[in-house]
């Protein structure tokens, strides 16, 4: 609680800056966004935080995500945000030790299995969907966009654990790993290139740690 409330007083200082540079009215205020991004705060603090991660393959595909807003105000949007990403993770366990370790870590419950050794095989399917608010920091006129972002809404994790393709449905730690709450705060700078068309990159927490991709605006 204590971080959302220092985050909305960030926000609201940073869009009183904003407020106080907006001259000129906003004659396209839709703005559509695709973008890709990685890597993810949580993949890295569970590589790090492992210390058998030397025999952990880790995959997936790169994060896809869309977003729509409307420039209610010339320092001011609200939109929403939706982004999928699928995460895999591979190892195989032929030592007794390494198993100890990985039940230790995750409480991984493979009691009803007659032979714990073999290939595992972990996958993390994300959907996270958001309500966001944009402060902007340059006039609404200009080609250019620095601006701050925060958002906040549903997040879906739905691990499966498998071994020797077999899913195995007994560990009960994994769905832990993130909370139901999604929740972004980012830094973005983007460039329209003529009336529609433009790029975009942002910096954050929450979701990819870098993304970038192409915005439209209507």
């Amino acid at each position: 609680m204590k971080q959302l409330i220092l985050l909305f007083a960030l926000f609201s200082m940073l869009r009183l800056s904003a407020q106080e540079r907006q001259i000129g009215t906003v004659e396209r205020p839709f703005r559509f966004q695709v973008y890709t991004g990685g890597p993810s705060i949580l993949k890295s603090a569970f590589k790090l935080s492992n210390t058998f991660q030397d025999e952990v393959t880790y995959s997936g595909k790169p994060l896809i995500g869309l977003s729509a807003d409307y420039r209610l105000l010339p320092w001011l949007s609200l939109g929403t945000d939706i982004s999928y990403r699928y995460g895999q993770m591979q190892f195989v366990i032929d030592d007794s030790t390494l198993f100890q370790e990985i039940e230790d870590k995750w409480d991984v419950d493979v009691s009803s299995v007659v032979d714990p050794f073999g290939k595992y095989e972990v996958t993390f399917p994300r959907l996270r969907i958001m309500v966001v608010g944009t402060a902007h920091f340059l006039k609404p006129t200009s080609d250019a966009d620095f601006y701050m972002q925060m958002g906040i809404g549903y997040n879906r994790v739905k691990p499966r654990l498998y071994l020797d393709d077999s899913e195995i449905r007994y560990f009960n730690k994994i769905g832990t790993l993130s909370m139901p709450v999604a929740y972004r705060l980012a830094l973005g700078y983007g460039y329209h290139f003529g009336e529609h068309f433009g790029a975009f990159a942002e910096v954050g927490l929450g979701g990819p740690i870098v993304s970038a991709g192409a915005s439209f605006r209507f």
